[in-house]
C-alpha cells in the first residue's frame, strides 16, 4: 500500500500553507490500520483565527478523499461547535495578538457518514487518502485582505491534537470578489 498523503486544501481561501514537519512525519506513516482505528466521535478540529474574524462553524467542514482499486470515494463531513469559542492572547516575537479558537467536531450525521467511509475502505485497498479542513468565514474586518489561520486536529482521544496548519496566511480575494458582486 502506498504511503498515505496529507493534502490540505482550503477551497475558499487559497495561499501557501504552513505544514509543520512533525505533521508531515506523522502523516507519512499513517496507514490503512490508522484510518480504520479512527472513531468519528473522537475527531476534533480547533481553528484559530485573529480577533475580528468570525468563523462560520456550520459551513466549515472536514474532507476525506480515498482513491482505491474500486474507484474514488469522497467524504465531506459537517462540523459543529462542541464548546463556545474562546479568546486568548498569543505571543509572537515581540508582539501579542488576540485570537479566537473554535472547537469543532463531527455532527451526528457526519459521524455515521464517516463510518460508511471506513466501511468502504475496509473492503478496498486504498492507494491514497487526502485529508483537509475547510474553514469558512462568517464575517471579517472590512479592511482585511488576508487571514492567518491555524488548524489542529485530533483523530484519536489517546493521541490528542496535532497541528495540521500553523499560522498560514490565506488570501481573502475570493470572498472579497463575491462581496463586490
Amino acid at each position: 500500500m502506498k504511503k498515505i498523503y496529507l493534502l490540505i486544501l482550503c477551497l475558499t481561501l487559497t495561499a501557501c500553507v504552513s505544514v509543520p514537519i512533525s505533521t508531515i512525519a506523522k502523516m507519512s506513516t499513517f496507514g490503512w490500520e490508522d484510518f480504520q482505528s479512527i472513531n468519528p466521535e473522537e475527531v476534533r478540529v480547533k481553528i484559530t483565527i485573529p480577533d475580528g474574524f468570525v468563523l462560520d462553524s456550520e459551513k466549515s467542514w472536514f474532507g476525506v478523499d480515498i482513491n482505491s482499486s474500486a474507484g474514488a470515494h469522497y467524504g465531506e463531513f459537517n462540523l459543529s461547535e462542541f464548546e463556545l469559542p474562546y479568546s486568548e492572547v498569543k505571543s509572537r516575537f515581540l508582539t501579542k495578538e488576540k485570537v479566537t479558537i473554535y472547537s469543532l467536531r463531527f455532527d451526528k450525521t457526519s459521524q455515521a457518514e464517516f463510518n460508511d467511509l471506513k466501511a468502504f475502505l475496509s473492503n478496498h485497498r486504498a492507494d491514497d487518502i487526502a485529508i483537509r479542513v475547510v474553514p469558512k468565514l462568517q464575517s471579517y474586518p472590512v479592511t482585511a485582505e488576508d487571514v492567518e489561520v491555524s488548524i489542529d486536529i485530533q483523530l484519536s482521544a489517546t493521541d490528542g491534537y496535532f497541528t495540521l496548519i500553523d499560522e498560514a496566511e490565506l488570501s481573502l480575494d475570493k470572498l472579497l470578489q463575491q462581496k463586490e458582486s
